[in-house]
């Protein structure tokens, strides 16, 4: 029976490690981009921005309508008297079907401009998809290097703990022979409690991020357990200067800059749309139909033509027409604001970036310092002359300068990326 458990405990182990596959930061944003709820909604939107247009154009040909019509009555509908010559009576029974189609010739341009606002809103869900495009895959990025980061705390405290382990040994050993005493025995076991506590916080923190992370990328939340990332290795960080591009040349690839000039252009149609419904509208049309009122089939056709001009209307729409001008301006007065913003935000990603790589080549320097300062007060410890409150003095410092460099890499990864995209790339 025991046998039997090991066995199915080792098939199940091995199971779960062939079935977990884990993703690089580019898989993760391959997968957002194809998965992600929020793309996919976005995508229905399009959709949605084609059958507007769709449905615009259609107004381009004759509006084509068929009627119909048939009737039995109880008792004739017409009767007349006719004196001696006696009673007359007739439509008691009938049918009608006629056929019209209608082409609009002149709408005063409501027709063309609702078309090309429809493509102006085709075009303006499409970079909104795009725009939201970019914003997933920078939450997915964010939640890929904070994974990588708690990974990477993760790694310090069990180096850290494993020094611990060590150094409790030899106090241990040094009590026992009356060297130190018991709190400096206590001092070093308080010590391991904080980091039991701390790969707890952990733990829960690698769960939760995990968790978010595969939502971002369209996986199911409930099951984790063939979810992982590979964790990169840190390399050696590039110069922002490597990719610094002028701000104004930038600003015509962003996003933001394309639907600023979208929303002039829709403003300034849908001042035409308003103003053509108090232009004068004509239109051509032939109808056919067919009737049996007399017990006699009866066929005919007719052409038409019809000019509607407004003349009541235009005391109102002057009004309307108004409201749509100061729209159109609002529009100019935000599309001008906006670029103003988008140069702001060009300049301050750049600034982030210069500052974090300069805090990571810091982080650098700082990891160094503590190494060696922990290296040599192991030594003087163990030779008497640092007291063990300074040994695990330098030994939380040189945790404090890993996870400090840890979080300087992801800061400088993010920064680099949020500049790239503020840019256009």
């Amino acid at each position: 029976m025991k046998n039997a458990f090991y066995i199915s405990f080792i098939f199940t182990f091995f199971s779960a490690g062939l079935l977990a596959q884990s993703y690089s930061l580019e898989e993760c944003k391959t997968m957002a981009t194809e998965n992600n709820a929020e793309l996919r909604d976005k995508r229905i939107q399009e959709e949605i921005s084609g059958l507007m247009k769709k449905q615009a154009i259609s107004y381009l040909f004759p509006n084509v309508s068929g009627m119909g019509m048939i009737f039995e009555a109880r008792n004739p509908i017409i009767n007349l008297d006719l004196g001696i010559l006696g009673k007359m009576q007739f439509l008691q029974d009938g049918m009608m079907a006629s056929v019209m189609a209608v082409q609009p010739v002149f709408m005063g341009g409501k027709i063309i401009n609702s078309i090309r606002l429809a493509q102006v809103g085709i075009q303006a869900s499409e970079l909104f998809t795009v725009q939201n495009r970019d914003e997933v895959l920078a939450q997915t990025e964010e939640y890929f290097w904070t994974l990588v980061t708690l990974y990477e705390k993760r790694k310090t405290v069990a180096i850290m703990q494993n020094v611990l382990d060590s150094l409790y040994k030899d106090v241990q050993q040094a009590h026992a022979v009356g060297i130190l005493g018991q709190n400096d025995v206590l001092k070093v076991k308080l010590q391991k409690n904080t980091l039991a506590s701390q790969k707890i916080e952990l733990e829960n923190g690698i769960f939760l991020c995990k968790m978010a992370l595969a939502r971002e990328v369209g996986k199911r939340v409930d099951s984790l357990d063939g979810f992982d990332i590979v964790v990169p290795e840190s390399t050696i960080p590039a110069n922002p200067l490597d990719f610094y591009t002028d701000p104004a040349s930038a600003l015509a690839l962003r996003t933001e800059y394309k639907l600023l000039d979208l929303g002039v252009q829709a403003a300034r149609l849908e001042k035409k749309i308003e103003t053509a419904g108090y232009l004068p509208q004509a239109g051509v049309g032939a109808a056919y139909y067919y009737e049996n009122f007399l017990d006699k089939n009866n066929w005919n056709g007719a052409v038409l033509a019809a000019v509607r001009v407004p003349i009541s209307d235009w005391g109102r729409g002057l009004h309307t027409i108004k409201q749509k001008q100061l729209a159109e301006k609002r529009a100019v007065i935000r599309q001008e604001d906006g670029y103003q913003q988008l140069l702001m935000q060009i300049q301050q990603a750049w600034g982030t970036f210069v500052e974090s790589y300069e805090k990571l080549l810091l982080a650098d320097l700082s990891v160094e310092e503590s190494q060696e300062n922990a290296r040599l007060n192991s030594e003087y410890f163990h030779a008497g002359t640092v007291s063990l409150t300074e040994l695990l003095a330098a030994q939380g410092f040189l945790q404090v300068s890993y996870d400090n460099r840890t979080e300087a890499y992801k800061a400088y990864r993010l920064a680099k990326s949020k500049y790239l995209q503020v840019t256009g790339r």
